[in-house]
């Protein structure tokens, strides 16, 4: 009679799974690693942070600066000839930015957390980059 060996069972680990595929497009069991940080994702974390730091006092300025909509408003009617209010849609977009490199700086120190090896997908990279540069 022989006598097969059970196949190996993997914990589901469903929250490091959405971690891990959120953060770097990683969702499956193998491609997770415990290995140290590269130094390239180590500076793309201080350059995620510095991103946060300039959407954070962006915001900041655009939400304090409401007494002087109109004043930016009748700037850019004198510039551009007709009249709009440009002060909520940058407020929003504004947001949004602060919203999304906010997610993203907390996956990032979820990943410090947990001793998983950063890696930013390269489309968080290249918005958070275009951000930092539009900032």
């Amino acid at each position: 009679m022989v006598r097969h060996q059970p196949l190996q069972y993997y914990e589901p680990q469903l929250c490091l799974s959405c971690l891990t595929g959120i953060y770097g497009c990683r969702w499956k069991r193998y491609q997770r690693s415990h290995d140290d940080t590269t130094p390239w994702e180590r500076l793309w974390f201080l350059l995620l942070t510095f991103t946060f730091g300039l959407t954070l006092v962006w915001l900041y300025f655009w939400w304090e600066a409401h007494n002087d909509y109109d004043e930016f408003n009748w700037y850019l009617y004198n510039r551009m000839g007709y009249w709009s209010d440009w002060s909520v849609p940058i407020l929003m977009t504004t947001a949004a930015a602060f919203t999304y490199i906010a997610g993203l700086l907390v996956l990032a120190l979820c990943h410090i957390a947990v001793g998983q090896q950063m890696n930013l997908h390269w489309l968080h990279k290249v918005s958070s980059g275009l951000l930092k540069s539009a900032l």
